[in-house]
């Protein structure tokens, strides 16, 4: 459920002629009636998750930019008097 401007949004799974389908349904307050329709077949949207599978969705991370420093060069000296 997403809550929107126009009120409640629900997605739903629905079986059809044995193929199941993602349908987003909603109220529309100004015609008074629900909404729905349908974002399309299941398995295609599932196939196009898969075939997303190697790419990063989050362009914003940054890379990593070569090796990692060995942990001894991160260590402090310890200190001279206690």
């Amino acid at each position: 459920m997403v809550e929107m401007e126009r009120g409640m949004v629900f997605y739903r799974v629905r079986r059809i002629n044995n193929r199941y389908y993602l349908i987003k349904e909603w109220y529309d307050a100004r015609e008074r009636k629900k909404k729905t329709v349908s974002i399309g077949p299941c398995d295609k949207i599932e196939e196009t998750v898969r075939s997303c599978g190697g790419w990063d969705l989050n362009p914003r991370r940054p890379t990593p930019s070569g090796p990692k420093p060995d942990p001894f060069d991160l260590a402090r000296a310890p200190p001279l008097h206690m």
